[in-house]
C-alpha cells in the first residue's frame, strides 16, 4: 500500500509533462499537408496553359460572319526536331495547317492563335470523323467534316457529335521565331479513339 500511496503522491507532486512537443507535431503536420494539397490541387494550372507558351503579344478578335481556313504551310523536320511553323507567319495567318510525314507516320498538324493571343499547337484531327481540317467562325474551331465547334479559348465542346476529340494540343517549344516539336512525340502520336 506504501508504493501505491507513493506512486499518487508522485502524480501530484511532479510537474506536468508539457505536451508542447505534442501540439508543435500536429501544427507541422497541418502545414506541411496544407501547403502540398496547395501544389497539389490549388497550385494546378489549366491544362491547356501549360501546352501554350507562346503569344503574338496581343488579342484577337476573329469576326462571327466569316470563316478563317486554315493556312498551308510547310514544316521541316531536322535533328529530331519539327518545325510546325514561325511565330511571325502565324501572327499574320492567325491559323495554319501542315502534315508530319516521316518514319511510317502521317500526323497532320495545326497552329493556332487563340483569343487571348497564347498560340497552340495541336494534332489537326477530330478522331471519331477523322476530320484533318477546321476553320475558325468567331470564337470556335470547327471541324470541315462533321460541323462539331469547340471553344477556341478552352477547346471544350460546344455542340456536335465529336465533342470530347477536339484538336489535341500538344506541347511545344518557341526557338528562335520558330514552334518546334520533338519528332519522338509526333512518331509515338495515335488517335485517342
Amino acid at each position: 500500500m506504501g508504493n501505491n500511496h507513493s506512486s499518487k503522491k508522485q502524480q501530484f507532486t511532479q510537474p506536468k509533462k508539457s505536451r508542447t512537443s505534442l501540439y508543435l507535431g500536429i501544427i507541422v503536420v497541418i502545414i506541411v499537408l496544407g501547403v502540398g494539397g496547395f501544389f497539389v490541387l490549388g497550385g494546378k494550372k489549366d491544362a491547356m496553359a501549360a501546352k501554350t507558351p507562346a503569344s503574338i503579344g496581343q488579342s484577337v478578335s476573329y469576326s462571327p460572319g466569316q470563316q478563317l481556313q486554315q493556312t498551308v504551310v510547310p514544316n521541316t523536320v531536322e535533328n529530331g526536331k519539327v518545325t510546325v511553323a514561325s511565330l511571325s507567319n502565324l501572327k499574320q495567318s492567325k491559323f495554319v495547317w501542315t502534315e508530319y510525314k516521316a518514319n511510317g507516320k502521317d500526323v497532320p498538324l495545326t497552329a493556332v492563335v487563340q483569343p487571348n493571343g497564347k498560340v497552340v499547337v495541336a494534332v489537326s484531327y477530330c478522331e471519331p470523323c477523322k476530320g484533318k481540317t477546321f476553320h475558325i467562325t468567331g470564337n470556335k474551331i470547327v471541324c470541315n467534316t462533321c460541323g462539331t465547334e469547340w471553344d477556341l479559348q478552352t477547346f471544350k465542346g460546344i455542340s456536335g457529335g465529336c465533342q470530347a476529340y477536339p484538336p489535341d494540343a500538344l506541347t511545344y517549344s518557341v526557338e528562335g521565331d520558330n514552334l518546334v516539336i520533338p519528332q519522338t512525340v509526333l512518331d509515338s502520336w495515335t488517335p485517342r479513339v
